[in-house]
């Protein structure tokens, strides 16, 4: 859900709830880093979910994170043979937990996370365990090249929502001006390989301000039940100091509503 609110490839994102789509998203902080991001849908969706992580450097080139998250449906409640509310609602969630160890350098980002799921849809519950390697690399100083598992079950099962995503960005323009002011104009390109076959692709652009200003917006191209949709994402990020501020809109596929995600990082730096 949270994914359809990135104007990123999910590869690339960074923050303190980066590590979530790749863990090597941990290491792309250089000192204490926590955040938490809060996302929302339309009625016709009715989901609405919450993910808060944090990182810390170890001694040498490791640092450590943790991650938690929630998801849930709203509004969902018992009928027969009218909508009538007869018994009252039913619950539905997923939420998870786990860590993560990363290893970074100038040029290199390499992670692993273990996370523990618990799923619930009235009176089933499940449980399960995802082990996810992910690796972030600059081979030239405007190339950054990523790419990592999402959800693969530790006993490796092929039934399961795993998917495997990578993605590039390119600075296509960069410009310094007086006062060390940087502009830098950004191109993005992921995909995402899901294990049922399917197959997505997200193109976009970025543009940052001195690092204090982000805005990106992306199209992405998904594969529907009959035939591929196109969903449009945009995002602001605004920085002061070492604090971060999110705002993400993601528009929803065959016009059912979309995803709102509003989000703060922190990151105390050395």
């Amino acid at each position: 859900m949270a994914a359809t609110s990135l104007a990123t490839p999910s590869s690339l994102f960074k923050g303190s709830t980066g590590a979530f789509w790749n863990p090597a998203a941990v290491g792309t902080s250089s000192g204490l880093a926590i955040g938490a991001h809060a996302v929302h849908t339309s009625a016709t969706l009715g989901l609405s979910g919450f993910m808060a992580g944090g990182s810390l450097p170890l001694p040498g080139p490791l640092r450590v994170g943790i991650l938690i998250g929630r998801v849930d449906i709203r509004d969902l409640v018992r009928t027969t043979t009218s909508p009538d509310n007869t018994g009252g609602s039913i619950s539905v969630y997923e939420q998870f937990a786990g860590g993560t160890l990363a290893f970074s350098s100038a040029w290199l980002a390499v992670g692993a996370g273990l996370h523990l799921h618990e799923s619930r849809f009235d009176l089933e519950k499940t449980n399960g365990v995802t082990l996810d390697a992910g690796v972030r690399v600059r081979p030239l100083d405007r190339l950054i090249l990523a790419a990592s598992t999402h959800l693969l079950p530790i006993d490796f099962s092929t039934n399961s929502g795993t998917e495997y995503v990578a993605g590039a960005q390119f600075t296509a323009w960069e410009r310094r001006g007086e006062e060390g002011l940087r502009a830098r104009a950004l191109v993005r390109y992921g995909v995402t390989h899901q294990t049922d076959g399917g197959w997505e692709h997200l193109m976009g652009l970025g543009a940052e301000v001195h690092d204090r200003l982000t805005v990106d917006a992306a199209l992405a191209s998904e594969s529907g039940v009959v035939e591929r949709t196109w969903r449009p994402s945009v995002s602001l990020g605004l920085r002061f100091g070492g604090y971060t501020i999110a705002l993400a809109h993601g528009l929803g596929a065959n016009e059912v509503g979309g995803t709102f995600r509003v989000g703060i990082d922190v990151e105390f730096r050395p």
